[in-house]
């Protein structure tokens, strides 16, 4: 006899062949909560991590340790890039960046 396994998700309901034996099978609760993400959950903006790579592909050698503009506006400061805001735009234009960049400013608000 086939076993089959009944997942039901809002807005589907899915049936997968377990080929399992009963005695193997999680329970169907337990198969269908494990695998469903958390909720979404906002994460923080990590300025080394996350913005200083983006900083250093597009804005050395001038704005970082030894660069001319690095005495004025230094980019490997979190408290820079916060004062500048979106001004940072005309040198970073992608969009995933510009995203990323747009949540660890209004992280600062």
């Amino acid at each position: 006899m086939r076993r089959l396994l009944l997942i039901a998700l809002p807005g589907c309901l899915l049936l997968a062949p377990t080929g399992k034996p009963p005695a193997e099978q999680a329970p169907p609760f337990a198969a269908s909560h494990a695998a469903a993400p958390p909720a979404a959950v906002a994460t923080r903006v990590d300025f080394a991590t996350q913005i200083q790579p983006i900083l250093a592909a597009r804005c050395q050698p001038c704005h970082f340790t030894g660069g001319k503009m690095y005495e004025k506006l230094p980019f490997d400061r979190p408290e820079t890039i916060r004062h500048l805001g979106e001004k940072m735009f005309t040198r970073i234009r992608d969009e995933k960046e510009q995203k990323l960049l747009r949540a660890f400013l209004a992280e600062a608000r």
